[in-house]
Order: structure tokens, then C-alpha cells, then sequence
């Protein structure tokens, strides 16, 4: 080989590597810019997958049952005096019930159901024996 075709040669050899090297940084930048992104995009949503819910019974009788889906869709039941609070997380499109019976007949009953603090169904305070307050996770 004569030294000319050397030299193209070792020139060409630059050239690619010089090639090579731009298409590499150029890889590392987009792959760089679209990984960022999607972190921006993660740490922007509102709120979490699920909800806070609460139930919330009111009432001045003396004696209550309350029948009621707990955190993990089970029935649960708690007997007491109102108020009474239970709190927990749902995923949207989940049934939420609470049954509240006065067993001791005398005073009043009552229920709330709240998602993130704000109501989504309430019945005021009643006289009736048994009242039920039931919604969907919105």
C-alpha cells in the first residue's frame, strides 16, 4: 500500500469514528431529553390512584349499629353512640355503603359519605329506625 492510499485510508478511519461519535452523543441527548420528560410528567399528577373517602354518622340517639364496607370491600360492623368516623382509601368506581340502625329507638340518625373531604351523598339527621348511605367512588 502506497503512502497515499495510507493516508485516505487513516483520514477515512477519522471520518467514521468522528460519524460515530455524533450519532452517539446525538443518541445520549434524545434518550437524555425523553427520560426527563416523562419524570416532569410523573411528579405532575394531582391526585393519587385512589381516593380518601370518609363516613361519617351523626346523631344524638344512644345506642347505634352501623353496618359498613370497610377499606377492603368487606362488611364491618361497629355498635356505639354517634358521632362516629371511619376513614380509608378506594379506587374509583368502587361501591361505598354505610347501614345505620338506632337501636335504641330515641334521638336521631344520620350519614355522610365524603370524597376528599367534600360530600357525595349525605341524609340530615332522621328520626326514622334505619337509614343507608351509599355512593360510588367517583
Amino acid at each position: 500500500m502506497s503512502e497515499v492510499d495510507e493516508k485516505a485510508h487513516y483520514l477515512a478511519g477519522i471520518r467514521r469514528s468522528r460519524i460515530m461519535a455524533a450519532v452517539f452523543v446525538s443518541i445520549a441527548l434524545v434518550l437524555g431529553y425523553v427520560g426527563s420528560q416523562n419524570q416532569y410528567r410523573s411528579m405532575a399528577v394531582d391526585k393519587p390512584a385512589s381516593a380518601r373517602i370518609e363516613y361519617l354518622v351523626t346523631g344524638t340517639s344512644s345506642n347505634v349499629r352501623i353496618i359498613y364496607l370497610n377499606d377492603l370491600s368487606y362488611r364491618a360492623e361497629k355498635v356505639g353512640t354517634p358521632p362516629w368516623k371511619f376513614s380509608f382509601r378506594a379506587s374509583k368506581g368502587r361501591t361505598l355503603e354505610a347501614q345505620i340502625d338506632n337501636l335504641s329507638g330515641d334521638g336521631t340518625i344520620g350519614c355522610q359519605i365524603l370524597v376528599y373531604g367534600e360530600p357525595i351523598y349525605t341524609i340530615e339527621e332522621t328520626t326514622d329506625a334505619a337509614i343507608t348511605c351509599a355512593a360510588v367512588v367517583p
